[in-house]
């Protein structure tokens, strides 16, 4: 039998505060926070490419529209979140990939130990 495994637990702090800060302007963005502090990896890409592909473009678009009749305050707002996003996008990238790679190496890990634990088995 194997001694129990310490659980560890990788995450990336920028990414979390980029996250909860911009939350008070998109309350949804919340779950990205619990998907880092969860490491669900899969969760957390997919929430990556929804913001690059649909969010991104769609604040770009209304911050340099002149089209829109904005106030000067929604102006204002809408320049600050789209910092956010920028900030989140660029941390967020390498956040994927650090607990990516951690979570990568941890289940070679496990299996190295498996397979030593079967290959020297006392019968």
């Amino acid at each position: 039998m194997s001694a129990p495994l310490k659980r560890e637990i990788i995450s990336s702090l920028p990414l979390q505060m980029t996250v909860y800060f911009n939350a008070y302007f998109a309350p949804c963005w919340v779950t990205a926070h619990l998907y880092t502090l969860f490491q669900k990896v899969p969760k957390l890409a997919g929430f990556w490419i929804t913001t690059l592909m649909l969010q991104f473009p769609m604040m770009i678009y209304q911050s340099i529209s002149s089209d829109l009749n904005a106030l000067p305050l929604e102006r204002a707002v809408d320049g600050l979140q789209t910092i956010f996003l920028i900030f989140e996008l660029i941390i967020g990238f390498f956040a994927v990939k650090r607990i990516a790679k951690f979570q990568y190496s941890k289940f070679r890990q496990q299996m190295a130990i498996k397979n030593f634990e079967k290959n020297n088995k006392i019968e």
